[in-house]
């Protein structure tokens, strides 16, 4: 492969495989295509309103080098379309994973993780101030997680969790050849002043609770239009 598709063939992978099988009767993803396209938009907005204003300030940015060279702005076309394939992708496989474990998951996932994930995020916001992609990574997480649990108290937020912890498995796959894993250099780069410097293998550390804000807000929305789309029906 030209190493300019680097970042697009990535990109086509994560979208390709979760396409090919949204047809199939027992999971019939493309059953609500229309709910994911309405709560994929909002949350494209807001994030790559984030990622223009964080590569202008230098927090991360992106190698010419794996790039196709077409741009929105401030960012590659590939990052662009990153808010769109990978929540496409993960919601697929939350989806999947609801199939085939189709009973709740243990209690300790509500009552423990949950909160977990609600005061932990909060906690290193906190300790952080400056240091703006943990900061604003964890503060986004924190706050949203806070507001599902404690205000909003959906009924599939302990399945999100669980979901989110195999959608973890490809997303870092992704993630970990994005930052330089098997590449001479990182496709996405990221400055060291602004992270805790802890890496799951070449990927920042804050990747992991940034990706489930992303996904917590596409979830959110995709439940709120699929109970409209179930109830228009009836």
């Amino acid at each position: 492969m030209n190493e300019h598709w680097v970042y697009a063939g990535l990109m086509l992978f994560t979208f390709l495989g979760p396409l090919s099988r949204s047809f199939e009767s027992r999971i019939a993803y493309h059953k609500s295509f229309g709910s994911l396209a309405l709560a994929i938009l909002p949350v494209w907005v807001f994030f790559v309103g984030w990622d223009m204003v964080f590569t202008h300030f230098g927090i991360w940015g992106f190698n010419p080098r794996y790039l196709l060279g077409i741009h929105l702005g401030n960012l590659p076309i590939e990052e662009v379309s990153f808010f769109i394939l990978v929540p496409f992708a993960s919601l697929f496989v939350q989806k999947v994973v609801d199939l085939f474990i189709p009973s709740e998951p243990p209690a300790w996932v509500r009552d423990k993780m949950v909160p977990f994930l609600v005061w932990f995020p909060l906690g290193v916001a906190a300790l952080n101030w400056g240091r703006w992609y943990t900061f604003c990574a964890m503060l986004v997480l924190g706050l949203l997680m806070g507001w599902m649990h404690y205000r909003v108290k959906p009924p599939w937020l302990a399945r999100f969790v669980r979901g989110y912890a195999w959608v973890l498995i490809p997303f870092l796959l992704i993630n970990g050849v994005l930052t330089g894993t098997g590449l001479e250099e990182p496709v996405v780069w990221y400055n060291s002043d602004h992270h805790l410097n802890r890496r799951i293998a070449t990927i920042p550390f804050e990747d992991a609770f940034y990706g489930m804000s992303l996904m917590l807000m596409v979830t959110a929305l995709y439940e709120l239009f699929e109970a409209q789309r179930r109830l228009s029906r009836t």
